[in-house]
C-alpha cells in the first residue's frame, strides 16, 4: 500500500520486488546478491542494515532495481530518503574503498555525487555494500545537443576533480584486463555464445583490447559508464551522477571514447539506444573544448579502440540476453569495419 512520508511516495520493499521482479530469471539474478530470501525477508533485512548501518530504520521504498549491483531507494522514519547499495561480488573491499574516496573528493567540490552515508561494510558473507544519499532529477534526450554538451562538459569536470587521484588501487578499466570480458554482471552472461555473432563480436572485442592494453598513456581514476542512464538532469544541468561502482582506473582518452559510444544508451524514454558517428565524434570534441586541450594522435586512436570495446561489450550482452539485432549495438557492430564511430 502506497503511503507519503515527507512529500515521498513510499510502498513496502516487498511490494515493489514482486512488481520489479516478477520474472523469474530476473528474480534469480538479484538472488546472487540478496541470497535465497523472499520479498518479505529481502525487506527485513534491508530494514536491519538500515537500523544498523544508520541508527534509523526505514518507513517505506521508493524503489529497487538490478544491474551490475543492486539499489534499494528508502525513506527513512526521520523522513529522510536515502540508498543502499550492494555491489558485484566481482569487486573486493579495498577497490571499493579507492572508489569511495574518489567520490568523496569529487562531493567535496560540489559535483553532484552521491553523499556517502557509511563506510564500505560487508552485508553478508561476500557482499559488500554502502548507504547513500538520494540525488534525483529529470531524464533527458541524449540526442539533444545541448544535453550531449552538458554530458561531456561534466565529465571533463569530473575527470578534473579525480586527475591528482593515485589510481592503482582502483580496478582497471574492463579492457585492460587479462580477460577479454569483465566479470559476469548477470546470470545469463556465465556463458559464451559460440555461434558465428559471438565469434564476430569477440573477434572485435579482442581486437579493441590489443589496441588498450599497448596504450602507455597514463592511468587515471575515472567513470567508465558515462551515460544519461546514469544521470539525471536540472534544466540543461547535470544534477545528479548515480554508478559509484563505475570508478576506474583508464587513461582519459579511454574513458572519453568508451562515453561517446554509450552516452545515449538509456531504457527510460523512447529515444534511439545508439549514437551515430557524428554525435560520437561531437562528444569527443565537446569534451576537449571543456578541457581546454586537444588529444594526441594516440589519444584519438585510443577513444577509437575504446569506443570500439564499449560497443563489442554491449553488443555481447544483447546477444547472450537474446536482444535481436537492430537499431542496437548489435546492429551497430555489424558494419563497425567500415563505418566506426571513431
Amino acid at each position: 500500500m502506497e503511503s507519503v512520508v515527507r512529500g515521498y511516495r513510499v510502498q513496502p520493499l516487498a511490494e515493489i520486488l514482486a512488481g520489479e521482479f516478477r520474472d523469474r530469471t530476473y528474480k534469480a539474478d538479484l538472488e546472487t546478491l540478496v541470497g535465497n530470501r523472499d520479498f518479505h525477508q529481502v525487506e527485513s533485512w534491508v530494514a536491519e542494515l538500515t537500523q544498523a548501518q544508520l541508527g534509523v530504520p526505514p518507513s517505506g521504498a521508493l524503489f529497487a532495481k538490478k544491474s551490475v549491483g543492486a539499489v534499494f531507494g528508502i525513506v527513512l522514519e526521520s523522513g529522510e530518503p536515502a540508498v543502499l547499495k550492494l555491489f558485484n561480488k566481482s569487486l573486493n573491499h579495498s577497490e571499493l574503498s579507492a572508489m569511495h574516496r574518489c567520490l568523496a573528493v569529487a562531493a567535496a567540490h560540489g559535483f553532484p555525487v552521491a553523499r556517502q552515508r557509511s563506510e564500505i561494510f560487508e552485508a553478508e558473507a561476500g557482499v559488500f555494500a554502502a548507504f547513500y544519499g538520494y540525488l534525483d532529477g529529470a531524464h533527458r534526450n541524449p540526442h539533444e545537443p545541448p544535453v550531449r554538451r552538458e554530458l561531456a562538459r561534466s565529465l571533463a569536470e569530473l575527470n578534473a576533480l579525480l586527475e591528482p587521484i593515485d589510481a592503482r588501487e582502483l580496478p582497471l578499466s574492463p579492457g585492460r584486463q587479462e580477460a577479454l570480458w569483465p566479470a559476469a554482471q548477470h546470470i545469463w552472461e556465465a556463458r559464451e555464445a559460440d555461434d558465428e555473432d559471438g565469434q564476430s563480436i569477440a573477434a572485435h572485442g579482442r581486437a579493441a583490447q590489443l589496441a588498450l592494453k599497448k596504450s602507455k598513456l597514463r592511468l587515471v581514476a575515472t567513470h567508465l559508464d558515462w551515460g544519461v542512464k546514469n544521470i539525471r538532469f536540472r534544466d540543461d544541468a547535470v544534477c545528479a551522477v548515480y554508478d559509484s561502482d563505475s570508478v576506474h582506473a583508464a587513461a582519459e582518452a579511454e574513458c572519453v571514447g568508451r562515453a561517446a559510444a554509450q552516452f545515449t544508451a538509456q531504457w527510460d524514454i523512447p529515444a534511439v539506444l545508439t549514437p551515430s558517428a557524428d554525435e560520437a565524434r561531437a562528444f569527443v570534441e565537446e569534451y576537449q573544448a571543456a578541457s581546454g586541450r586537444k588529444f594526441s594522435r594516440a589519444e584519438r586512436a585510443l577513444a577509437a579502440a575504446a569506443a570500439r570495446y564499449a560497443v563489442a561489450q554491449e553488443a555481447r550482452l544483447e546477444h547472450l540476453s537474446g536482444v535481436p539485432e537492430a537499431d542496437n549495438y548489435r546492429g551497430l557492430l555489424r558494419n563497425y569495419e567500415s563505418d566506426p564511430l571513431l
